[in-house]
């Protein structure tokens, strides 16, 4: 006779409830012993649930976080004129290590690979406002105001100008780290024209990465 299904308790105690917003550590300790004894009435589920959802937002949103500032580094080394050589080598690096840090991300959800439309979207509004913060900064302080509107109406495009594949350079599938020859091809016209770099300029919306 197969067993019967278990029975949620739907109304935790109010003691499990309150412990849940004043000592989250308490609350993590008492609700995994619970779950260790089987003991399904003293589990606090819609805090639970709601732990476990967080635990899926909270690698989407790091993912889109270090891609939107990626993003930004891409736009600042593109479009920014003035930037020194320093500053070049410098922002670059930073998009190296943001990749690094993006595939680590993937390699532990590789479902998120299901979500890369909406995450990339989402960190270039992100990007772009950053972008346009940073950008501003470098100008004249007595000029803030006029330069900010130029940036965000007139210098940075709208529509992100990067394919994605080209932002983060991986593949997990052929690759075991992300590939920092690959840049968007007007970054890779910068770094190359300023940096004596030899990065391949490839098109403007590839279907794959390159296999190595």
């Amino acid at each position: 006779m197969p067993a019967a299904a278990p029975v949620f308790c739907n109304r935790p105690s109010r003691e499990a409830a309150e412990l849940y917003v004043s000592d989250a550590y308490s609350w993590a300790m008492q609700q995994a012993d619970a779950l260790r004894r089987g003991d399904l009435d003293a589990v606090d589920w819609e805090s639970v649930i709601e732990e476990i959802e967080s635990v899926g937002r909270s690698e989407r949103n790091s993912w889109e976080s270090l891609c939107a500032q990626a993003l930004e580094h891409l736009l600042a080394i593109e479009f920014w004129t003035r930037s020194t050589d320093k500053s070049l080598r410098r922002w670059a690096r930073e998009v190296m290590r943001f990749r690094r840090r993006m595939a680590d991300v993937l390699d532990r959800n590789p479902s998120l690979k299901g979500q890369y439309a909406a995450m990339y979207a989402s960190a270039w509004r992100s990007a772009r406002r950053a972008a346009v913060d940073r950008l501003t900064e470098y100008e004249d302080p007595a000029m803030r105001k006029e330069t900010r509107r130029a940036w965000d109406r007139q210098r940075l495009p709208l529509e992100c100008p990067y394919d994605r594949l080209y932002v983060v350079a991986y593949d997990p599938k052929h690759y075991e780290a992300p590939d920092n020859d690959i840049w968007p091809p007007s970054v890779a016209k910068v770094l190359n024209r300023r940096l004596a770099r030899g990065y391949p300029v490839r098109p403007e919306r590839p279907d794959t990465l390159p296999q190595r």
